[in-house]
C-alpha cells in the first residue's frame, strides 16, 4: 500500500474515531503517521507501521562511506539520562532524512561521527542539519532528523562526518579532522508519498518483538555478530529489557590487553532481535573486587562493542556487568521504551 492510499482511505475523522473506539490507542492530534499505541512494553515492541525509503545516493571517500536516504516525516524519541521525550513531526518538515556511515573495509557501522549535511535547493538557498545519533528496527544505528527540504528538484547535499570518534583495536590512523562527502539526488513530495507504506495490523502490533531488518548494505554493516561467532571465549549471554549483552574474554586483542598479565573483558550490547549495537551507552563490568569502566570500541569481527583491560584476571573468576546509563541513541518507535532499568548481569 501506498501512504498516501492509507492516509486517504482512513482519513481524519478515521484517525480519530480509531482512538475513541479501541480504546488502546492515545488520542493526540491527527498527523501524518498512525496513533500511538498505549500500554507498551518496557522492552521493544513491533510498531504500528513502517515505511520505505529513498535512497538519495551514496559516497566514499578512502575506506569510508556515506549513504543518504529519506522518508516520510515522522515521530522520534529523544533520550536524557533515563527519561525520553518525543519529537513530533513540525507543519513544515517534508521529510525524515537518514545518513549511514561504515568502514567497507570491514564493514562495520561508525554510530559515533556526528554527522552534519548541507542541502543546497534547486532555488540556490542552503539547509543545514546535524542529524541526531539514531536506532530504528529496520535501519539500525544511523543518524536522522525530520527536515524542511522545499521544492522539488535536483539537490545538492555535503555530508561531514568525523570517522575518528570511536577507538579501534585495529590501530587505524583516523583523518586529523572530518571528511567530506557530496551527494546529488532528484526529490519531489510526489516521489516521496509513492514509497510503499505497511500498516501493521492484528496481534503482531504491539507484542514484544522487532521488525526485520530491511538488509541494504549500511543496515547489514550495522548488526553485531552473533555469539558463537565471537572470536573470544564467550562467557555467556543475558538479555534484559530488550537487550542482549554477551560478555567474552580475551588474552590480547589487536592493540590491547598485549601484556602477560592482562586480558581483555569485551561486552557486546545489542538489540535482542535484530543484533543492532546499544551504542551511546555507560557500562562497567566488576571482577576481583574491582570496578573497571567499559570503553566503546570498534573492532572488525566484534563491530561495536565495550572493552576494558584487566590485570590478574583469571578463568575462574566472575563478571558482572552494570549498565550505569542506558543507550542514549534516539529512538525511532518500537525502541522508545526498551532497554532501561537493566539489573547487574553476572557471568
Amino acid at each position: 500500500m501506498r501512504r498516501r492510499q492509507y492516509l486517504a482511505g482512513l482519513g481524519a475523522t478515521g484517525l480519530a474515531a480509531s482512538a475513541g473506539c479501541l480504546g488502546f490507542l492515545e488520542t493526540e492530534p491527527v498527523s501524518r503517521e498512525p496513533p500511538l499505541l498505549e500500554n507498551r512494553p518496557e522492552a521493544a515492541y513491533v510498531p504500528t507501521h513502517f515505511e520505505a525509503m529513498e535512497m538519495a545516493g551514496t559516497a566514499e571517500s578512502g575506506r569510508y562511506r556515506v549513504a543518504l536516504s529519506y522518508t516520510f516525516p515522522h515521530r522520534f524519541w529523544l533520550v536524557r539520562g533515563d527519561e525520553t521525550e518525543r519529537v513530533d513531526v513540525e507543519d513544515d518538515e517534508d521529510a525524515h532524512v537518514m545518513v549511514s556511515v561504515w568502514d567497507a573495509e570491514t564493514g562495520v557501522a561508525l554510530p559515533a561521527t556526528t554527522p552534519r549535511v548541507s542541502f543546497e535547493r534547486p532555488d540556490g538557498e542552503t539547509r543545514e542539519v546535524s542529524p541526531w545519533q539514531m536506532l530504528s528496527q529496520r535501519m539500525g544505528v544511523h543518524y536522522g532528523d525530520n527536515v524542511e527540504l522545499g521544492p522539488d528538484g535536483e539537490y545538492e547535499a555535503t555530508v561531514q562526518v568525523a570517522p575518528g570518534a570511536t577507538r579501534r583495536t585495529d590501530g587505524v590512523e583516523a583523518p586529523d579532522g572530518p571528511i567530506e562527502l557530496s551527494v546529488s539526488f532528484p526529490f519531489s513530495q510526489g516521489r516521496l508519498e509513492d514509497l510503499a507504506f505497511t500498516d501493521v495490523a492484528g496481534d503482531r502490533e504491539g507484542s514484544t518483538g522487532a521488525l526485520d531488518p530491511m538488509g541494504t548494505p549500511p543496515v547489514a554493516a550495522g548488526r553485531t555478530p552473533p555469539a558463537h561467532s565471537f572470536p573470544l571465549d564467550v562467557r555467556g549471554t543475558e538479555t534484559a529489557a530488550g537487550a542482549e549483552f554477551v560478555a567474552a574474554t580475551a588474552d590480547e586483542r589487536g592493540q590491547f590487553a598485549t601484556g602477560s598479565d592482562e586480558t581483555y573483558v569485551a561486552v557486546s550490547a545489542r538489540t535482542a532481535h535484530n543484533r543492532f549495537p546499544l551504542a551511546a551507552a555507560t557500562l562497567a563490568v566488576e571482577t576481583g573486587g574491582e570496578t573497571h569502566q567499559l570503553v566503546p570500541t570498534l573492532d572488525p569481527d566484534l563491530g561495536y562493542h565495550y572493552a576494558a583491560t584487566v590485570s590478574g584476571f583469571s578463568a575462574d573468576d566472575a563478571l558482572t556487568v552494570r549498565q550505569q546509563a542506558p543507550s542514549q541513541l534516539s529512538r525511532h518507535e518500537g525502541y522508545e521504551t526498551a532497554f532501561f532499568d537493566v539489573d547487574p548481569l553476572s557471568f
